[in-house]
């Protein structure tokens, strides 16, 4: 297994990691809502007579009290708080690694890097570096797809 293997593999455990802290800070978010929404159904109604005609019992819903609200927005808040920072870190991670693909020697990053964050096609890729086409499809069948995913712009110019 050659470095850009490792890398690679290395790079997509990194996207997969941040993908699920998103996925995660979307699940508190909404839960967060619900609960902000829970504190409106439990606020007090109009005071008004009590209707015994009609049956009482109009749905299972059972509101949360508003101490036990208030208790699990703050651990949810805490909860946000740390998948923040941590997100924060891994895409700094995820940043300074394309930075570093971007500025490494060797043909083999460099039409990993072109093919998989800049989208080039192999022949774009081919006249960029100066190589006949055959030359990078034989380098690029060779090394191991990166995903597409990428938090920072590079120029062309960084890759020569």
């Amino acid at each position: 297994m050659t470095v850009i293997d490792n890398f690679g593999h290395t790079y997509s455990e990194l996207v997969a990691e941040i993908n699920m802290l998103e996925a995660r800070m979307n699940d508190l978010l909404t839960e967060r809502r619900f609960l902000l929404k829970s504190m409106n159904s439990t606020a007090p109604k109009g005071m008004g007579a009590v209707d015994y005609s009609k049956d009482q019992v109009q749905s299972n819903f059972v509101p949360y009290t508003l101490d036990r609200i208030v208790e699990r927005m703050n651990k949810i808040d805490t909860m946000i708080q740390q998948v923040d920072e941590q997100l924060k870190a891994k895409r700094e991670t995820l940043s300074k690694l394309d930075s570093i693909l971007a500025q490494m020697d060797g043909l083999e990053y460099k039409v990993a890097f072109m093919r998989d964050k800049l989208n080039m096609k192999l022949h774009e890729i081919a006249d960029k570096l100066g190589y006949s086409y055959d030359h990078i499809r034989r380098v690029s069948s060779r090394i191991q797809k990166m995903p597409h995913r990428c938090h920072i712009q590079h120029k062309f110019s960084s890759v020569n």
